[in-house]
């Protein structure tokens, strides 16, 4: 009681100190300022869990089919070059090419590959070696002697450029041998590790399924892979065709 009289004494007699007393000061945080920092924070969660949602997409990897058809075009074409000198055989115009020549004298010989100084040709029923320098006669026809291939040579009397060799019979044996050559070089451009219709195959599945993120494969996925053994049944059909066209030749 007596301390509440005084102060009533107190504020009648100084209204300025009774102000100061009546009116104390609060702190306070600003509502606005909350609210910014909030929404900042909020919009920053929402970005993360956008970029954490892209890095989860699943993107669907494609075959580039054009690109896989051209690498299957090329088993192809490279079957029909080399069956078709495997049908030549012993008549290739080739046959001479990688044989090595020693011209020259007995005090300074040197080796040469037959093909960079002469080449062959076929006509009628010979091979004819055009020389570029009719000084090597003997020497060509001493390689083709001890090439193995059981062949052998004459200077043409009528140009002394040229070298007549009879083309060699052909046998059955001889047909066999080819046809062996032709299965093996079916088989390899089939199904080698490297180089074959079977590897490109091979190479595109292992490529287009590393892309792949974790997931169950999708239909699209799927339906991509099915093209693809499609394609390649396709080039191997193709490639079987190849293969009995040249053996029907072989035999005749």
């Amino acid at each position: 009681m007596f301390r509440l009289s005084i102060q009533k004494f107190i504020l009648k007699s100084n209204p300025i100190r009774s102000n100061y007393i009546l009116k104390p000061r609060f702190f306070n945080t600003s509502p606005i300022l909350l609210k910014k920092k909030s929404t900042k924070q909020k919009l920053q969660k929402q970005d993360e869990k956008i970029q954490a949602e892209a890095a989860e997409e699943i993107i669907t990897p494609t075959i580039d089919f054009p690109t896989v058809e051209s690498k299957f075009e090329k088993i192809l074409t490279k079957f029909e070059k080399q069956a078709n000198e495997i049908k030549l055989g012993k008549l290739n115009p080739k046959i001479f090419d990688n044989l090595i020549v020693n011209i020259g004298n007995q005090k300074d010989v040197e080796e040469v590959q037959f093909n960079t100084i002469a080449q062959t040709s076929i006509k009628g029923r010979n091979f004819i070696v055009t020389m570029f320098d009719p000084s090597n006669g003997q020497s060509l026809i001493n390689a083709i002697i001890g090439s193995g291939l059981n062949m052998s040579g004459t200077i043409d009397p009528s140009n002394k450029f040229n070298i007549k060799i009879p083309l060699p019979p052909i046998t059955s044996e001889t047909k066999q041998q080819n046809l062996k050559q032709l299965k093996e070089l079916f088989d390899k451009l089939k199904n080698n590790k490297t180089n074959s219709l079977t590897s490109i195959r091979g190479d595109t599945r292992s490529k287009f399924q590393s892309n792949l993120k974790n997931h169950k494969i999708t239909d699209l996925e799927n339906k991509q892979l099915t093209q693809l053994e499609k394609l390649h049944k396709l080039y191997i059909d193709k490639l079987h065709e190849k293969f009995k066209a040249y053996e029907k030749q072989i035999l005749k």
